[in-house]
Protein backbone atom coordinates (compact mmCIF):
# COMPACT_ATOMS: atom_id res chain seq x y z
CA UNK A 1 0.00 0.00 0.00
CA UNK A 2 1.44 3.52 -0.67
CA UNK A 3 2.09 5.80 2.00
CA UNK A 4 0.50 8.76 2.34
CA UNK A 5 1.89 11.96 0.13
CA UNK A 6 3.00 13.75 2.91
CA UNK A 7 5.06 10.74 4.02
CA UNK A 8 6.24 10.19 0.28
CA UNK A 9 7.61 13.99 -0.50
CA UNK A 10 9.20 13.54 3.34
CA UNK A 11 6.79 16.68 4.03
CA UNK A 12 4.22 15.17 7.11
CA UNK A 13 2.83 18.76 7.13
CA UNK A 14 1.81 19.12 3.66
CA UNK A 15 3.27 22.35 3.13
CA UNK A 16 2.76 24.00 -0.20
CA UNK A 17 5.40 25.41 -2.66
CA UNK A 18 6.48 29.35 -1.92
CA UNK A 19 9.03 29.39 1.20
CA UNK A 20 12.69 28.75 0.31
CA UNK A 21 12.94 26.18 2.99
CA UNK A 22 16.12 24.56 4.04
CA UNK A 23 16.07 21.16 2.82
CA UNK A 24 14.15 20.99 -0.55
CA UNK A 25 14.50 18.63 -3.58
CA UNK A 26 16.06 20.50 -6.40
CA UNK A 27 14.03 22.04 -9.33
CA UNK A 28 14.66 19.59 -11.70
CA UNK A 29 13.74 16.35 -9.17
CA UNK A 30 10.55 17.75 -8.17
CA UNK A 31 7.37 15.33 -9.04
CA UNK A 32 4.67 17.00 -6.86
CA UNK A 33 3.32 20.61 -8.12
CA UNK A 34 1.46 21.25 -5.00
CA UNK A 35 2.79 20.14 -2.11
CA UNK A 36 6.97 20.80 -0.90
CA UNK A 37 9.20 17.88 -1.18
CA UNK A 38 12.31 17.53 0.62
CA UNK A 39 15.61 15.49 0.77
CA UNK A 40 15.30 13.85 4.29
CA UNK A 41 12.05 13.70 6.76
CA UNK A 42 14.05 16.31 9.15
CA UNK A 43 13.74 18.67 6.55
CA UNK A 44 10.12 18.70 6.29
CA UNK A 45 9.94 18.19 10.24
CA UNK A 46 12.18 21.54 10.99
CA UNK A 47 9.64 22.99 7.98
CA UNK A 48 6.62 22.14 9.71
CA UNK A 49 7.97 23.33 13.57
CA UNK A 50 9.34 26.20 12.00
CA UNK A 51 5.82 27.44 11.42
CA UNK A 52 4.55 26.99 14.58
CA UNK A 53 7.16 28.61 15.61
CA UNK A 54 6.83 31.38 13.07
CA UNK A 55 2.87 31.43 13.97
CA UNK A 56 3.82 32.26 17.90
CA UNK A 57 6.41 34.82 16.91
CA UNK A 58 5.37 36.83 14.27
CA UNK A 59 1.05 36.10 14.34
CA UNK A 60 1.15 35.72 18.04
CA UNK A 61 -1.15 32.40 17.82
CA UNK A 62 -0.59 30.20 21.08
CA UNK A 63 -3.47 28.07 21.32
CA UNK A 64 -4.47 25.14 18.89
CA UNK A 65 -7.38 26.77 18.17
CA UNK A 66 -5.77 29.73 16.90
CA UNK A 67 -2.55 27.69 15.32
CA UNK A 68 -4.84 25.01 13.43
CA UNK A 69 -7.23 27.59 12.22
CA UNK A 70 -4.65 29.18 10.54
CA UNK A 71 -2.67 25.79 9.97
CA UNK A 72 -6.03 24.56 7.91
CA UNK A 73 -8.49 27.00 7.42
CA UNK A 74 -12.07 26.54 7.16
CA UNK A 75 -12.14 26.96 3.48
CA UNK A 76 -10.44 23.62 2.51
CA UNK A 77 -10.59 21.90 5.66
CA UNK A 78 -13.04 20.69 8.39
CA UNK A 79 -11.17 23.11 10.59
CA UNK A 80 -13.18 22.16 14.27
CA UNK A 81 -12.93 18.54 13.73
CA UNK A 82 -8.71 19.25 13.39
CA UNK A 83 -8.74 21.66 16.42
CA UNK A 84 -10.50 18.98 18.33
CA UNK A 85 -8.09 16.01 17.62
CA UNK A 86 -5.01 18.19 17.75
CA UNK A 87 -6.15 18.86 21.55
CA UNK A 88 -7.21 15.27 22.52
CA UNK A 89 -3.72 13.97 21.01
CA UNK A 90 -1.99 17.12 22.96
CA UNK A 91 -3.96 16.44 25.92
CA UNK A 92 -4.41 20.11 25.75
CA UNK A 93 -7.23 22.22 25.61
CA UNK A 94 -8.26 23.56 22.29
CA UNK A 95 -7.66 27.13 24.32
CA UNK A 96 -4.73 26.68 26.66
CA UNK A 97 -1.82 28.84 26.07
CA UNK A 98 1.05 26.99 24.12
CA UNK A 99 4.88 27.72 24.06
CA UNK A 100 6.32 27.06 20.71
CA UNK A 101 9.97 27.72 22.01
CA UNK A 102 8.99 25.16 24.34
CA UNK A 103 10.31 21.45 23.15
CA UNK A 104 7.58 19.98 25.22
CA UNK A 105 4.62 22.21 23.48
CA UNK A 106 6.16 22.15 20.22
CA UNK A 107 6.95 18.71 19.93
CA UNK A 108 3.43 17.25 21.01
CA UNK A 109 1.85 19.93 18.22
CA UNK A 110 3.98 18.35 15.62
CA UNK A 111 3.46 15.20 16.03
CA UNK A 112 -0.08 15.99 16.59
CA UNK A 113 0.16 17.71 13.15
CA UNK A 114 1.42 14.81 11.57
CA UNK A 115 -0.36 12.41 12.60
CA UNK A 116 -3.54 14.25 11.30
CA UNK A 117 -1.90 15.12 8.29
CA UNK A 118 -0.87 11.70 7.32
CA UNK A 119 -3.59 9.17 8.85
CA UNK A 120 -2.13 6.13 11.12
CA UNK A 121 1.33 4.67 10.32
CA UNK A 122 3.09 1.92 11.69
CA UNK A 123 4.60 2.73 15.03
CA UNK A 124 3.36 3.91 18.02
CA UNK A 125 4.36 7.14 18.70
CA UNK A 126 2.26 9.69 18.82
CA UNK A 127 3.01 11.29 15.31
CA UNK A 128 2.80 7.06 14.76
CA UNK A 129 5.48 7.70 11.13
CA UNK A 130 8.46 8.71 12.61
CA UNK A 131 10.52 7.52 16.13
CA UNK A 132 11.89 9.98 18.75
CA UNK A 133 15.29 10.59 17.06
CA UNK A 134 13.88 11.65 13.71
CA UNK A 135 11.82 13.73 15.28
CA UNK A 136 14.17 15.32 17.85
CA UNK A 137 16.32 15.90 14.88
CA UNK A 138 14.00 17.56 12.92
CA UNK A 139 13.15 19.85 15.88
CA UNK A 140 16.88 20.37 16.50
CA UNK A 141 17.25 21.89 12.77
CA UNK A 142 14.33 24.14 14.02
CA UNK A 143 16.37 25.54 16.87
CA UNK A 144 14.64 23.59 19.63
CA UNK A 145 15.85 20.79 21.65
CA UNK A 146 15.09 19.05 24.65
CA UNK A 147 16.53 20.49 28.05
CA UNK A 148 19.57 18.92 28.84
CA UNK A 149 19.53 16.61 31.95
CA UNK A 150 21.79 17.97 35.34
CA UNK A 151 24.81 17.01 35.23
CA UNK A 152 26.30 13.64 37.52
CA UNK A 153 27.78 13.55 40.20
CA UNK A 154 31.54 15.69 40.71
CA UNK A 155 34.46 12.97 39.73
CA UNK A 156 36.62 11.92 42.48
CA UNK A 157 39.99 13.52 41.81
CA UNK A 158 42.66 15.26 44.11
CA UNK A 159 40.92 17.93 43.46
CA UNK A 160 37.53 17.27 44.53
CA UNK A 161 38.54 14.92 47.25
CA UNK A 162 38.81 18.87 48.89
CA UNK A 163 35.05 18.64 49.40
CA UNK A 164 35.33 16.84 52.53
CA UNK A 165 37.23 19.84 54.55
CA UNK A 166 33.83 21.15 55.14
CA UNK A 167 32.40 18.21 55.89
CA UNK A 168 34.59 17.81 59.31
CA UNK A 169 37.31 14.82 57.64
CA UNK A 170 40.40 14.51 59.18
CA UNK A 171 43.26 16.31 58.18
CA UNK A 172 45.13 13.65 56.51
CA UNK A 173 42.34 13.32 54.49
CA UNK A 174 42.27 17.04 53.77
CA UNK A 175 46.17 16.97 52.88
CA UNK A 176 45.49 14.29 49.88
CA UNK A 177 43.90 17.17 47.79
CA UNK A 178 46.13 19.42 46.55
CA UNK A 179 50.17 19.84 47.09
CA UNK A 180 49.47 23.02 48.76
CA UNK A 181 47.09 21.73 51.17
CA UNK A 182 49.48 19.35 52.27
CA UNK A 183 52.06 21.58 52.45
CA UNK A 184 50.00 24.20 54.86
CA UNK A 185 48.71 21.10 57.13
CA UNK A 186 52.57 20.35 57.76
CA UNK A 187 52.93 23.57 58.74
CA UNK A 188 50.08 23.92 60.94
CA UNK A 189 51.09 20.44 62.56
CA UNK A 190 54.24 22.23 64.23
CA UNK A 191 52.76 25.11 65.17
CA UNK A 192 49.35 22.77 66.79
CA UNK A 193 52.42 21.18 68.59
CA UNK A 194 54.32 23.83 70.30
CA UNK A 195 52.78 24.59 73.11
CA UNK A 196 52.74 28.08 72.18
CA UNK A 197 49.34 30.21 72.26
CA UNK A 198 50.74 32.33 69.32
CA UNK A 199 52.35 29.00 67.65
CA UNK A 200 48.98 27.30 67.62
CA UNK A 201 47.14 30.93 66.39
CA UNK A 202 49.23 30.32 63.50
CA UNK A 203 48.61 26.68 63.58
CA UNK A 204 45.05 27.18 63.56
CA UNK A 205 44.75 29.79 60.76
CA UNK A 206 47.10 27.34 58.69
CA UNK A 207 44.70 24.84 59.03
CA UNK A 208 42.17 27.09 58.04
CA UNK A 209 43.87 28.43 54.61
CA UNK A 210 44.10 24.60 53.71
CA UNK A 211 40.69 24.19 54.05
CA UNK A 212 39.60 27.23 52.42
CA UNK A 213 42.38 25.71 48.94
CA UNK A 214 40.22 22.94 49.28
CA UNK A 215 36.57 24.21 48.90
CA UNK A 216 37.85 26.65 46.64
CA UNK A 217 39.09 23.78 44.17
CA UNK A 218 35.48 22.26 44.22
CA UNK A 219 33.70 25.24 43.64
CA UNK A 220 36.01 26.12 40.76
CA UNK A 221 35.34 22.92 39.88
CA UNK A 222 31.56 23.20 39.86
CA UNK A 223 31.98 25.82 37.75
CA UNK A 224 33.49 24.60 35.00
CA UNK A 225 37.10 25.55 35.58
CA UNK A 226 38.76 22.90 36.59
Amino acid sequence: MKNPRGIRNRNPGNLRWGDPWQGLVPAKQRTDKAFCQFVSDVYGIRALARTLITYQDKHGLRTISQIISRWAPALENDTQAYILAVAKRTGRRPDETLEMQSYRDLKAVTEAIIRHENGPGSLSTLNSWYNATIINKGLALAGIEPRQKAAGPIPVTRETIGATATGGVGLAQIADVLPQVSDAISQANGHLASGSAVRIAIGLALVGIAAFIAWSQVRRHQAGVL
